[in-house]
Parts: C-alpha cells; sequence; structure tokens
C-alpha cells in the first residue's frame, strides 16, 4: 500500500508518523527545505536561543520535527523536498516538481495537510512595495532571522499579535497596531465564550502577548476603519478612520493581516464537496470527524479542512491516519479513535469567540471601486462590479471577463474577495455564488519540466 501526504506541517508530519509507524508506506509532499510548516518553518534549523526569541509554541515544534526527520530515513517513509505539487487527479494519481524536473506517481490514498492562507486585504496601497502580510514577515523572521523595523501592522487575529510580540523579541519595536474589532465585536464574541482548559489556555496566551505590547509601550488603536496606504521612497503614510475622525501614522514597513482560511486550492480541484462557513466567511471542504472527504482514499487533515491551530492539527492528521487504516481493513484501537476525536474537538470551543471577535470588516472585503483586487493580473473592484453589470454570474465567468484568477495564484488570494464582491453586486449569499472552478496545473509549472517527466512505478 502506498499513501502520499501533501504538505509538512503539523497535520501532515502526524498522520506520516502514524502511518509509517504502522509499518505504511508513505511518501510526504512539501515545497519547503525542511519539515515544519509555516507554523514551525526552519526551527529545527536554529538554536535552542533563537527558536525560543519566536516563542515556546515554535521552540517546541521543534521536537515533532525532529521527531519525523528521525523516522523519515527509515524505509517506510520517504520525504520529497522543495517539492511543487501541481496535479492530483481523481485516480490518485500526483504530479510534482524538483529541480526543474517533474514526475508522477500513483497512489493508494491520499492525505491533504495544505493547512491555511491568510485572509487577503485589499485596501488602497496594500501592493506597495513595503507593505506585506504578517504572515510573510513571520517567514523572514523564521528564515533569516530578519525583523521589520519601525512597522504598522494592520488587521486583527492572533496572528497580529504573536507576530507584533516576536518582533519584540527580536529587538524591533512595532510602531503601533491599528486593529478593526470593536467594542461591540467584544461584546458579541464574549457571547460565545465556554469555559474550558482549552479556551482559558488561549485567553492566557492572548493576555500575555497583550500584556508584553503594553509593557513595551506599543500603542493600540481599536474599531479603525477606512485604511489607506501612500508609499513614497520606502515610507509608507498610513490613513485611517476611528472615532468618526480621521488620523495618520508614517511607517517604514506595513504589515496586514485579515485572519486566515483553508488552503482549498486541491480540494477544489479534485471535485470534493465544499461548504461556505459563515462564521469564518470562507469555503472549506465537507469532512467528518477523522477528516474523510466526500471521495473515497482522498482525506484532509489540519486547517486545510477547518481552522483549529497547530495543536489541532496534530490530532486531526492522526485521525486521518486511522481513518485511512480503517477503510483499508487494517485494525486501529477504537479507543485510541474514541481518545483523539474528543481531544480533537476540545479545539473548537475558542472557534466561536475568534470567529466573532476577528470577523473581517466590509471595507475591505468589499472594497472601493479602484482598488486592485487579482494582484497576478491586476484587476480592481471595479472591473469585478462592471462585469456582473454586463451578465457575470460568477468566479468562472469573470475569468472571460477580465482574467481574474488567472494568474499565478490561480485565485488563492482573489478568490473570496471576488466571492464577496459578486455576491453583493448580485444581492446574493456568498454560498449562491459559488467559486473558482480550479484546475491543474494547480501552481506554475513550466513546458521544460513536463518535457523532463519520469512516471515512477
Amino acid at each position: 500500500m502506498q499513501v502520499a501526504v501533501i504538505g509538512a506541517g503539523p497535520a501532515g508530519m502526524m498522520a506520516a508518523l502514524t502511518l509509517a509507524e504502522k509499518n505504511i508506506a508513505v511518501t510526504l509532499f512539501d515545497e519547503q527545505g525542511s519539515a515544519g510548516g509555516q507554523i514551525y518553518r526552519h526551527v529545527a534549523k536554529l538554536s535552542q536561543d533563537e527558536a525560543q526569541q519566536l516563542g515556546d509554541d515554535y521552540a517546541i515544534g521543534a521536537n515533532l520535527v525532529r521527531r519525523f526527520q528521525a523516522l523519515a530515513s527509515a524505509e517506510h517513509l520517504t520525504h520529497i523536498y522543495a517539492a511543487t505539487v501541481w496535479s492530483v487527479s481523481e485516480d490518485n494519481y500526483i504530479a510534482w516538481s524538483v529541480d526543474g524536473k517533474s514526475f508522477s506517481q500513483s497512489f493508494d490514498a491520499i492525505v491533504l495537510a495544505t493547512g491555511a492562507l491568510e485572509r487577503a486585504m485589499p485596501i488602497p496601497g496594500w501592493t506597495n512595495p513595503g507593505v506585506m502580510t504578517a504572515g510573510a514577515a513571520q517567514i523572514l523572521m523564521k528564515t533569516g532571522g530578519f525583523a521589520p523595523e519601525n512597522a504598522v501592522l494592520i488587521g486583527s487575529g492572533p496572528l497580529l499579535y504573536l507576530v507584533a510580540t516576536q518582533m519584540l523579541k527580536m529587538g524591533k519595536k512595532p510602531l503601533a497596531l491599528l486593529e478593526t474589532q470593536s467594542a461591540m465585536d467584544y461584546c458579541r464574541a464574549a457571547l460565545k465564550l465556554r469555559p474550558s482548559p482549552v479556551v482559558l489556555s488561549y485567553m492566557l496566551k492572548g493576555w500575555s502577548m497583550l500584556r508584553k505590547l503594553s509593557q513595551a509601550g506599543v500603542a493600540r488603536h481599536t474599531a479603525v476603519s477606512d485604511v489607506k496606504i501612500d508609499s513614497t521612497d520606502n515610507k509608507h503614510r498610513i490613513t485611517y478612520s476611528r472615532k468618526g475622525k480621521q488620523h495618520h501614522i508614517e511607517a517604514g514597513m506595513v504589515l496586514l493581516h485579515a485572519g486566515v482560511q483553508p488552503n482549498i486550492q486541491l480540494s477544489q480541484s479534485l471535485g470534493l464537496a465544499h461548504q461556505w462557513n459563515a462564521e469564518n466567511h470562507c469555503w472549506e471542504p465537507e469532512i467528518d470527524a477523522m477528516g474523510r472527504t466526500s471521495k473515497a482514499h482522498i482525506y484532509i487533515a489540519g486547517d486545510g479542512g477547518g481552522v483549529l491551530g497547530a495543536d489541532a492539527a496534530k490530532r486531526s492528521g492522526q485521525l486521518a491516519a486511522m481513518a485511512l487504516m480503517l477503510d483499508q481493513g487494517l485494525p486501529v484501537d477504537a479507543a485510541a479513535i474514541a481518545y483523539t476525536i474528543t481531544d480533537h474537538r476540545r479545539y473548537r470551543s475558542i472557534r466561536g469567540f475568534l470567529d466573532t471577535l476577528y470577523a473581517p470588516k466590509s471595507w475591505f472585503q468589499l472594497p472601493e471601486d479602484d482598488t486592485i483586487i487579482c494582484r497576478c493580473e491586476e484587476v480592481t473592484a471595479g472591473t469585478v462590479r462592471d462585469a456582473v453589470h454586463l451578465g457575470c454570474l460568477g468566479p468562472n465567468q469573470l475569468k472571460a471577463f477580465s482574467r481574474c484568477g488567472m494568474g499565478n495564484c490561480q485565485g488563492r488570494y482573489c478568490g473570496h474577495t471576488v466571492v464577496n464582491l459578486i455576491a453583493d453586486a448580485r444581492q446574493l449569499a456568498p454560498q449562491d455564488v459559488g467559486y473558482y472552478r480550479i484546475r491543474s496545473p494547480i501552481k506554475p509549472v513550466t513546458l521544460e519540466e513536463i518535457a523532463r517527466h519520469d512516471i515512477i512505478h
């Protein structure tokens, strides 16, 4: 039996470990040069002190990565590094590229552990040089030891605070945080709190980060809206509204973050059933408690099936592996399954609070007409609205009107903004608009790579 796992984050590593430890042959694909995913990126290559600068949770991830690396040399686990997976077919064929050459192989089952993507925050100036996502800045900190200087962070969500505190530890104090949540959001979110050990743990972590920012004198401005960025000579003037008044602040760099959503490119390309998550304002795959999808032999683990964080992703990786073994008629301890399902479910208790408190705002979900929403093809929000007025019914038709979603990212970042714009223009719910029809290649691939192709048997 041959199993493929796509993605070497906490979910992918745990799925691969669980299977390999049962002597099942596993091939794990990942775009990075080492295991860890985004959350534990580069952690095994840093010293304990360097890892600790980025937080306890990040440093703890080194244990899982080292455990995985120790088993990756065994005969049952193959880790293909720096691999760009650009096709997954319904008959379980995977095509990927490494070092300018492409390969394909058939598998008996596939576990998708593709993680989450940062939600796009299309505001005037978001495509300017020196403006990036908070996640991109975190990659720089983890891989290059570089923290942005004189940075202003804009948006909402736990990652905003995490990146800000990581910058503090690296000696680069943020100038300010411009946060979109309001006092009313806090009141609505409080109604979703359900006391539990997981909720208490998350709240303590959040309180600790906010305390560190306060002690360092980092200004936090909440309930901001209508943010615009003007950039000249690597300097940025940020204009925003708050309490009915307009304000501005200047920065050396600008970091944006509006939450995260599942990476559904591969699951959409496979034609798996998806549902609209009204709380997190995004599409996500339909999966059962163990990660089974609408198609046999395809499983989903981690944030790619619904955003719950790294700890939950580890449990879902185990569950997907257990489900796969059960479906193949292999013995799995029923008590272990029940315990892992219960343990995984605990992490949902905080989700309602976070989704309500940090819900995306209409002023950037439905941006002004002249704001670019598709960076690859430089399509503006106004172009999308004009296309709807001309008869465009959904995201797929929009490609013919504007090439929106046809660039290098294949709609990964503009997809949900397009859904929101079309839904608003047509006075429909987002779930009635649908999503892009994703086709291979999922990632850019050259003709040379296809010409230099090997089929692995």
